[in-house]
């Protein structure tokens, strides 16, 4: 009986401890186990292979360059053959070009915009141009604020994110907005990254296996043309 006992205190000492944890101290947590503030705020750039992985909810074999903090390219194979695509935020320009389709250019969509920050926020979690504001913690789901939308960071047990989900506006309908499923973290080059990235949308979900090149070397020029799918799919280091 007394054996009980101390196992139900115990079991609400930790439920305590859970809820009344500091968001703050967990965030800092977080981002040491990410590679330390310092490493993150040093990272410029992030080249993102990704390949199908050998599941049955593949994803297709897709290419990006993260310039941080506000330009991002991405090559990807569509429906109607392959896509590449340039993002620029300062310029507010997103230009395409795709297989059966002319080549165009328009504003950045609210997808493209949010985008921007997620690829801070998933690979990095915290860079020298975006620092989220952890706000509440539950268990191991940390709530931060970022660029006007809140997160829920699911984090395991090295205290990395092993899923971001992204909550809705209150004019926005849908359960979530956008979902990462992150796993088979490595370290490289001083940074923990996902070697296992699933994107979980109402519609679908789409798994990949992925490689990485921090500070990968571009030419900026790149994102004043007209993205050119006869250039590949690292256009980046064409000078």
């Amino acid at each position: 009986m007394m054996n009980r006992c101390l196992s139900i205190a115990a079991i609400a000492a930790g439920l305590t401890t859970a809820y009344s944890a500091d968001p703050q101290e967990v965030w800092e947590q977080a981002v040491q186990a990410k590679g330390g503030r310092e490493r993150l705020h040093s990272v410029h750039s992030l080249a993102i292979y990704m390949k199908p992985a050998p599941v049955n909810l593949a994803g297709p074999p897709a290419n990006w360059l993260c310039a941080f903090p506000d330009r991002y390219f991405e090559y990807s194979r569509v429906d109607t053959g392959n896509r590449a695509m340039v993002v620029d935020g300062t310029a507010g320009r997103a230009a395409m070009d795709e297989t059966g389709r002319p080549r165009h250019a328009r504003q950045l969509s609210s997808s493209e915009q949010d985008q921007l920050v997620l690829n801070q926020l998933v690979f990095l979690l915290e860079s020298a141009w975006l620092q989220p504001q952890p706000v509440e913690v539950r268990h191991n789901v940390l709530v931060v604020e970022a660029a006007g939308r809140t997160y829920k960071l699911f984090l395991n047990g090295a205290g990395l994110p092993e899923r971001v989900l992204s909550l809705p506006m209150p004019s926005e309908k849908r359960k979530a907005i956008y979902d990462y499923r992150l796993q088979r973290y490595r370290e490289s080059q001083g940074v923990q990254l996902p070697m296992r990235v699933a994107s979980i949308s109402d519609k679908s979900e789409e798994v990949w296996d992925v490689d990485y090149e921090i500070d990968a070397k571009f030419n900026p020029k790149m994102f004043e043309r007209m993205p050119d799918l006869a250039d590949g799919p690292e256009p980046w280091r064409k000078r």
